[in-house]
């Protein structure tokens, strides 16, 4: 289960590989997409996501509010792939 977080700065801009810019509100995204575990462990919000094509997927690059990286994720689709702790079933 993940841990209560703290507030975000309430939005996220998400550039897609064509270099188009999106804003999303964070109240639309779930908690893993908008906090990432910074390299001292503590949750970082997510301010800015990249996404950048790869041969199988997106890659997914996510910064803090003071631009340092926090997370790189990827996926075989164009969406980020919930981490294992989120999702729930057999595979």
């Amino acid at each position: 289960m993940l841990p209560k977080f703290t507030t975000h700065p309430g939005r996220i801009t998400v550039v897609a590989p064509d270099g188009t810019e999106t804003v999303q509100t964070a109240d639309t995204l779930p908690d893993w997409l908008k906090f990432a575990r910074g390299s001292d462990g503590h949750l970082v919000p997510v301010v800015l996501i990249t996404r950048a094509r790869s041969r199988t997927g997106c890659i997914f690059r996510s910064y803090g509010p003071d631009g340092r990286l926090v997370a790189i994720t990827a996926s075989p689709g164009t969406t980020p792939v919930a981490p294992p702790e989120t999702t729930s079933g057999c595979f």
